[in-house]
């Protein structure tokens, strides 16, 4: 389990967040799971393929002095001001490498920071499953135009805003053919193939799909960037992505929903400021 604690300028009222140590690479080797690829998987088999205030009274003969505990999240959380902001940023891009192996080790998500992106927009949503049948163009999210749907690559980021404060469960249960997710102040910016805090990833030959679960501890009030890309092989695919806060809200899922709790940016533009442009990120 990782935390998200004082460091980074992306943190309120006065706090900032940083990356604490995240999973060792044998962590990491655990997000493949061996067992029968889900049904639904869409891949070809021939393709090889908390408001409580305590308040304690000291009673003198002339004065009561009441003491009270600061505030905590009342049960359903009060979501962040919104200025249009809601939802993730995503960009769409061409991916020619091809699965062939236990781990999609030909793909490399840090590999596009400076590449510019075919198409970008924005979602309430993420997931999906693409390319199924002989289906080999579609929409993905809300866009009005079509894409190929195969080896082609989603990058996506925005921020987390936690009124409680506690354990955030990020859990890919299904990857076809990967997903890298980062956390913190690398999400903003230094991310790499390496530095990622869980990686599900399609094991080809056996035709195992990926899967991963992380955990965040996250202080109240506070935003925190996420990132995560998916990149897409040959002869379809897609993925599953969920968010749940710790009293077992679901924030972040395949529901066409926007959730007041996931944001691309903060309303006075410095608490969580703007993501660096698609095509140039560092």
């Amino acid at each position: 389990m990782a935390s998200v604690a004082n460091g980074h300028a992306v943190a309120i009222p006065a706090g900032q967040l940083d990356a604490r140590t995240y999973p060792t690479p044998t962590d990491r080797d655990s997000h493949l799971v061996e067992g029968p690829v889900d049904d639904y998987s869409g891949r070809r088999h021939q393709d090889g393929d908390l408001h409580q205030t305590e308040t304690s009274t000291s009673i003198s003969t002339t004065t009561v002095t009441p003491t009270v505990t600061p505030p905590s999240c009342p049960t359903q959380c009060p979501a962040p001001p919104s200025c249009n902001n809601l939802g993730f940023d995503w960009a769409y891009y061409n991916n020619s490498a091809r699965n062939t192996d236990t781990t999609y080790s030909t793909f490399h998500p840090d590999s596009y920071k400076k590449t510019t992106p075919i198409y970008v927009g924005t979602t309430s949503y993420v997931g999906g499953l693409y390319g199924q049948g002989s289906q080999t163009t579609g929409p993905i999210y809300d866009s009005s135009r079509n894409f190929n749907l195969d080896f082609f690559a989603l990058n996506h980021h925005a921020y987390i805003y936690a009124c409680e404060a506690g354990t955030y469960s990020i859990s890919i249960p299904y990857s076809n053919d990967a997903v890298y997710l980062w956390t913190g102040a690398k999400a903003y910016s230094g991310w790499t193939d390496n530095n990622a805090d869980a990686a599900a990833l399609y094991n080809q030959p056996d035709h195992i799909a990926g899967r991963a679960n992380f955990n965040l501890d996250i202080p109240a009030n506070s935003y925190v960037p996420i990132r995560f890309f998916y990149g897409q092989a040959q002869y379809g695919g897609g993925f599953n992505f969920n968010i749940t806060t710790p009293s077992g809200q679901v924030i972040v899922s395949n529901q066409e929903t926007f959730s007041p709790y996931v944001v691309r940016y903060s309303c006075d533009g410095t608490t969580a400021p703007a993501f660096a442009a698609f095509g140039k990120e560092t």
